[in-house]
């Protein structure tokens, strides 16, 4: 099973698990064929059945061959309220949080999304909509899935799709509450459709939240809840096995940034470095394997590993080196669509003396001829500050992908043309945040992640 098909399992066995657990599903009612399963979230037959595998396991159904399954989770309405008191109320804070950051990660790739669809492509999308209307999932959250899904960026699509798992509240709408409107939006046809659906989401979306919102007040009150810890929201991104490898890698190519390895020096034993970073001996040599692959250290045979003075050259034949290098660029993206409105919202709510460090950054990297290293500074900064934890979190894991960005542009750094670039940017951002510009600011970093985004796209 691919990582991809990993991803859709889980939403699938999400999905259903919480209608179950809920009352929405009861015992004896049949789910959808695999066919129709497969229609609704854009999957394999073979995924659908390894996700009614496990449902089965758990005791939520029951699958017989040639017949669609059938629930058999049996309990009575105070159990199914229970149960969704249960998984809302300790992640009430967190849903919160997600809408107003929404409004800075979802509704920007949205608006690139739906510019992006050409008339042929949404035609498609639509079809492929309307085909499947009968489903419990509204429209509305189905033409995100599919309408993020063309723009082949699983970095971002991985996200929405946590964010689904978490919030969960969608899942359980009752095609009887949608399938008038679905049918005239998908069948009917109107003019404008896409803003249409779009203002459908949101109607949708805030009718759940009040309702949820409503509920978990009561069910706190009820339940003796209110001293659970909360459960905030995490970004869990599906890497290539094996997945430590991966970490350390942006793990110790933050430390050499940082200056902890000077370019030059010798990495630490082998057996310090696995005490250092918690890690055996054998994930540790694959580590600086593939980081020789990238052309940050230089191995040696029976001595340590050394800091390179320049980046060496890159194997992109390595599949770890492409998928490091594939995960860079998604994250450029969705940096680039989003960065604007994350960091005028992060300057607009943080103290003077945040925004003057961030100043101070910045000519910190100018002083050492590191301009290069903006990319982090300013990742940080979001990280550090921005008062909505979703976006913390997004950009926590992003920073992570964009450090792999690391040597592919110390490699192209090399050229003057680029160094005197990005010093131009730095010069420009500064004068920008000294003199209060937040909008000039936000654009200023907007368009260099959409110019690197680009060059990044031509490496090989």
């Amino acid at each position: 099973m691919t990582d991809s098909d990993k991803l859709i399992y889980n939403l699938v066995y999400d999905y259903y698990e919480t209608r179950i657990l809920m009352g929405v599903c009861l015992y004896g009612e049949e789910l959808p064929s695999i066919p129709k399963i497969g229609e609704t979230f854009r999957m394999a037959p073979r995924t659908v059945r390894a996700a009614l595998s496990r449902l089965e396991e758990k005791g939520y159904i029951e699958v017989t061959a040639r017949k669609p399954a059938r629930v058999i989770y049996q309990a009575d309405e105070a159990r199914f309220r229970e149960n969704a008191a249960m998984y809302f109320v300790p992640r009430r804070a967190g849903i919160i949080d997600f809408c107003g950051a929404g409004l800075l990660l979802v509704e920007p790739v949205w608006m690139y999304a739906q510019s992006s669809l050409d008339k042929d492509t949404w035609e498609k999308l639509k079809k492929n909509l309307s085909e499947a209307w009968m489903t419990d999932l509204s429209v509305s959250t189905r033409l995100h899935l599919h309408a993020f899904d063309e723009l082949q960026n699983r970095l971002f699509l991985n996200f929405y799709w946590e964010l689904l798992r978490y919030i969960r509240f969608p899942y359980l709408s009752r095609k009887d509450m949608h399938s008038e409107r679905d049918r005239e939006l998908l069948v009917d046809g109107k003019e404008n459709e896409s803003e249409i659906m779009r203002v459908t989401f949101e109607d949708d979306f805030n009718a759940g939240m009040r309702k949820l919102l409503m509920f978990c007040a009561r069910a706190e009150e009820e339940y003796g809840l209110k001293e659970m810890e909360p459960i905030p929201f995490c970004w869990n991104v599906y890497w290539q096995r094996p997945q430590l490898c991966y970490t350390l890698v942006s793990r110790i190519i933050t430390v050499i940034m940082k200056g902890t390895y000077p370019i030059g020096s010798s990495l630490p034993s082998l057996s310090n470095m696995a005490k250092q970073l918690d890690v055996s001996y054998r994930t540790l040599r694959r580590t600086l394997s593939i980081l020789g692959s990238l052309g940050i250290i230089s191995c040696h045979r029976g001595r340590v590993a050394e800091v390179c003075f320049e980046i060496g050259p890159i194997d992109f034949g390595r599949a770890e080196v492409k998928e490091g290098l594939r995960l860079y660029r998604e994250s450029l993206q969705f940096m680039a669509l989003t960065v604007r409105p994350v960091l005028l919202y992060t300057l607009q709510n943080v103290e003077k003396e945040q925004r003057d460090s961030l100043t101070a950054g910045f000519e910190e990297i100018s002083r050492q001829d590191k301009c290069y290293l903006c990319f982090k500074l300013v990742s940080d900064f979001i990280v550090t500050n921005c008062p909505l934890a979703t976006v913390r979190e997004c950009y926590r894991v992003l920073d992570e992908f964009i450090v792999w960005g690391y040597p592919f542009v110390l490699n192209r750094a090399k050229r003057p043309d680029l160094r005197e670039e990005y010093a131009k940017v730095i010069c420009k951002a500064e004068k920008s945040l000294k003199k209060g510009e937040l909008e000039s600011f936000a654009d200023t970093w907007k368009n260099l992640l959409e110019q690197d985004l680009l060059k990044a796209n031509q490496i090989v």
